[in-house]
């Protein structure tokens, strides 16, 4: 059975969104539990992975994490009706960012493509933001989307600028993976808990057969 068959559906695609945000989140908050030294204003969550009561914990969920997210990239792509331009570049985008955050979790903080592959997951996350907003700027969850962007954007530029009070890159990190895990669950085109905002799109079709 091919990758695309597997995710054929919405409920299908939907459970693959929720698996991704859940293990992923999930691997990270046990991860903290399990280290008594990690600390919210020194460390980079990157940190959680590559120490020894919390690394397996945390490297495994960004891994199976990032696996179910591609199947709900692949699934996004096939729940709309017409296989436009937007679809593919914000499923591609999306499936990419997932595939980057596999990468955090398979390399590690001491590994050279570690850099790599967290950088790619909040630039991709925030293309893929960009993308759907623009798609979906008729609605009410587009406009919260795009509005998503500025504000991820702010957050890196004015931790970068020096005028956080922190030295690590935990904090700074938290929103980009929280505005994903909402879009996921609420806000995208075809949320885990269905159209929970824009009615008008679950009975037009733009929630899990969205034609842009």
């Amino acid at each position: 059975m091919s990758a695309a068959d597997a995710v054929d559906g919405p409920a299908a695609a939907r459970a693959f969104g929720a698996a991704a945000t859940l293990l992923a989140l999930g691997g990270i908050a046990v991860a903290i539990l399990l280290d008594p030294t990690f600390s919210w204003t020194a460390d980079a969550l990157s940190d959680l992975g590559v120490r020894g009561r919390s690394a397996a914990v945390f490297n495994r969920g960004l891994i199976l994490g990032g696996a179910a997210g591609v199947g709900y990239a692949v699934g996004l792509w096939r729940s709309v009706t017409r296989h436009g331009a937007i679809a593919a570049v914000r499923a591609g985008a999306l499936a990419l960012a997932m595939v980057a955050m596999a990468g955090v979790g398979v390399f590690d903080l001491t590994e050279p493509l570690h850099a790599p592959a967290a950088a790619g997951f909040y630039v991709l996350v925030t293309v893929a933001f960009a993308v759907d907003g623009l798609a979906r700027r008729g609605t009410a969850t587009g406009r919260v989307v795009l509005a998503f962007i500025p504000v991820h954007v702010a957050v890196w530029a004015t931790f970068v600028a020096g005028w956080w009070p922190v030295s690590g890159l935990a904090l700074p990190e938290l929103p980009g993976a929280l505005m994903l895990a909402g879009w996921v669950w609420a806000l995208g085109p075809l949320p885990v808990l269905g159209a929970v905002f824009d009615s008008v799109e679950t009975r037009s079709g733009d929630a899990g057969t969205d034609e842009h």
